[in-house]
């Protein structure tokens, strides 16, 4: 799934802009995050680094908050009219929850000025965000006195130390009218931070609606984590600034979402690429029993249509 409104936008931004400028500003922008990031470094601090960082990654953070998001909407009746979305960037997460949602009134929060100065130029080219409300904050200054039905935020607390990573946690399970969305790099770090975050709001109170098929203690062994990946299809400009000729590239993240309410959790949820053999198909899925490999044959014929079309991080019935 590409996103239409995401894919205008990107390009009237960066019409006429030199590309190979860009593609620089994207490289240094890689190798700086790899290095690590937090509160004090400032990594995008001017615009021609925003264009860059919103070409060359909004397309794979749209992605993941999409499929994190369309797994919170297929197990809970969400429906919101306001949204927060924390640590924003230039927009990508709100793009994903407005191609999914319909939402009235919607807040970004970030702490770059060139960030929020490219995400309202990109969406001043969308009916649906021209209205969007951006505040220059970073997120420990978040505030508390207003409750939004669905918080999100995207490769944010991985930039946090843990205390600070907590705390921020907290607060927006405070603000959480209904759903909390928290997506992290894919990696053992990522889903390290997930887990700990998982652990306090259990404590608070708060209820699971994807993608754990259960409240109780993570089954992945300590060499092992999770995480899913989303297919993102590369335009001309993407294989540009990124290198490469490949169509398409994977993005791996994590994710977790909590609510206010107990959503019906589905029995299995797909761990890994699904294993295709003349005649049936390994799984690998988490379940309340734990973590199990179960074999689906031709003879379970529509279970085995289904488990033919499934990626990491479907649900399986």
């Amino acid at each position: 799934m590409q996103s239409e409104r995401l894919d205008y936008a990107l390009n009237m931004l960066l019409e006429g802009e030199d590309i190979n400028l860009l593609k620089k500003h994207a490289e240094r922008i890689s190798e700086d995050y790899r290095d690590g990031t937090g509160p004090s470094k400032r990594i995008v601090n001017d615009a021609k680094k925003a264009k860059a960082y919103a070409a060359s990654r909004m397309p794979a953070t749209y992605r993941a908050v999409y499929d994190s998001l369309r797994y919170v909407i297929s197990v809970s009746d969400l429906c919101v009219s306001s949204v927060l979305d924390v640590g924003a960037g230039t927009g990508a997460g709100i793009f994903a929850c407005t191609d999914l949602l319909q939402a009235e009134d919607i807040t970004l929060l970030e702490r770059e000025e060139s960030m929020i100065s490219i995400g309202k130029q990109l969406f001043s080219c969308d009916s649906l965000l021209s209205s969007a409300r951006w505040i220059k904050a970073s997120v420990q200054d978040i505030g508390t006195d207003k409750k939004y039905d669905l918080v999100t935020a995207s490769y944010v607390m991985n930039e946090l130390n843990e205390e600070d990573m907590l705390r921020t946690a907290e607060k927006l399970w405070d603000i959480t009218g209904d759903t909390l969305l928290i997506v992290e790099p894919g990696t053992p770090k990522g889903y390290a931070n997930i887990l700990v975050i998982r652990d306090i709001l259990l404590q608070k109170g708060a209820y699971i609606t994807a993608p754990c098929t259960h409240a109780g203690k993570c089954p992945m062994v300590e060499d092992d984590w999770c995480h899913f990946y989303c297919r993102v299809q590369r335009s001309r400009l993407h294989k540009q600034l990124k290198g490469g000729e490949a169509p398409f590239e994977d993005e791996k993240y994590s994710f977790m979402a909590f609510s206010k309410k107990e959503a019906q959790l589905p029995e299995l949820r797909v761990l890994r690429r699904p294993r295709i053999y003349k005649g049936h198909i390994m799984l690998t899925v988490c379940s309340k029993e734990g973590i199990q490999n179960i074999t689906v044959t031709k003879k379970e014929k529509e279970r085995y249509r289904d488990a033919g079309k499934l990626k990491a991080g479907d649900a399986f019935y």
